[in-house]
């Protein structure tokens, strides 16, 4: 295939992904939707090789690091100090998930699906992409096509269950200000109470140039491969948690890929990942995953409100807020943001009331989701693709 051709079939796949996922206010996610448009592309002979044709994947497998330090950079430390307690109860029931359903689901189904369905359902893209390499060096596609499976449905069960939660908890603290038993705490006062170690001098917006933000992206993502091969961590994780480090001691820029208007090719190459195991898949293979799909789905649910409403106690949480960070695992960022503010504006009446219910859920379900999804799962899946 031509390819420009291919590329702008992707890109055209990637549209429809995302006007889906914004009508349905990523009920249905991206995800979701590009699966079953490539996976039906493919069964009626869109050429298996497109992402290799656009250039995608080449991109890809240079600029794959550059993500996960971007990543990084949108993670900050003194967020994760005002909410240590949400912090802690997500890495809890986070793990839960993870090991869970690998320890308990390989009693019911395929032993390797379990094992890859453990850190994809308590994560998304680190941990799908750090599972689809063992599932590429055991060589066997359907396991990295259930990967897929888990991390495209899992927001259809997270959110609504996220969505009724909140809004009960929302309830609660609504009446608790109403009987002066809550107070909010001014974001200006949060924002001032913990300020990052900085090492580094801002760079003067003048001479912050793209291509600026780019190479230090860039440097910092070669540091990592290079870390990673000294020490056998998988560098996808490495690439993150330096993205973490450099973002807090001043050397990378705040969420540098978007700031340097580099972050949808990057994110494009990223999914390319994702979707390029689906070339090789047959309609029997995806159907007879569907059952297997949902015992890991179950067991994942289950384990989280265990873990979490026991860790919650400890810490003063009701189940509820307890079990509504913990299902965060399941779709994350942005739909963290949108569940708190669209149960804000269905609990609140007025905009006061709206704003109280909001400053309560939006840290918390936010800080939640990047917990699980971008740092715990990942480590995860870093740890038991050891276990293959």
């Amino acid at each position: 295939m031509a390819p420009l051709v291919a590329l702008t079939l992707v890109f055209f796949v990637y549209a429809i992904g995302d006007l889906v996922a914004t009508k349905t206010k990523a009920l249905i996610s991206m995800l979701l939707v590009c699966s079953i448009v490539f996976l039906i592309a493919f069964w009626c002979g869109l050429p298996a090789t497109i992402f290799d044709d656009s250039g995608l994947a080449a991109f890809s497998s240079v600029t794959i690091c550059m993500f996960l330090v971007h990543i990084g950079s949108t993670i900050k430390i003194r967020d994760f100090i005002q909410e240590w307690k949400t912090v802690v109860i997500v890495l809890i029931s986070t793990l839960a998930i993870a090991f869970g359903v690998y320890f308990v689901g390989q009693f019911l189904i395929d032993r390797y699906y379990a094992l890859v369905g453990g850190p994809c359902l308590a994560g998304g893209m680190v941990a799908y992409l750090v599972m689809k390499d063992v599932a590429d060096a055991i060589g066997h596609n359907d396991v990295a096509v259930f990967a897929l499976l888990v991390l495209a449905l899992q927001a259809i069960a997270g959110v609504p269950i996220a969505s009724k939660l909140c809004s009960r908890e929302g309830e609660s603290v609504l009446t608790d200000w109403k009987n002066g038993k809550y107070v909010p705490t001014m974001e200006e006062e949060k924002q001032g109470a913990f300020s990052r170690f900085k090492i580094f001098a801002s760079v003067p917006e003048k001479y912050n140039s793209a291509n600026l933000i780019l190479f230090k992206v860039a440097l910092i993502a070669m540091i990592s491969q290079k870390i990673a091969g000294i020490t056998g961590i998988n560098q996808l994780i490495v690439s993150l948690i330096f993205g973490v480090i450099f973002h807090e001691i001043g050397f990378l820029d705040e969420a540098a890929l978007t700031k340097a208007n580099g972050f949808s090719f990057v994110i494009a190459g990223a999914l390319c990942n994702i979707f390029s195991g689906l070339a090789n898949t047959t309609p029997s293979m995806v159907a007879g995953m569907l059952l297997d799909l949902l015992v890991v789905l179950l067991i994942g649910i289950a384990i989280a409100a265990v873990a979490s409403i026991l860790a919650g106690k400890v810490f003063g949480y009701s189940w509820s807020l307890s079990l509504a960070v913990a299902i965060t695992a399941l779709f994350g960022f942005p739909g963290t943001y949108l569940v708190s503010r669209e149960v804000s504006s269905a609990v609140g009446q007025t905009q006061e009331e709206q704003q109280v219910v909001m400053s309560y859920l939006m840290p918390k379900m936010v800080i939640a989701g990047v917990v699980s999804v971008s740092i715990v799962s990942g480590l995860a899946a870093s740890i038991m693709s050891g276990w293959a």
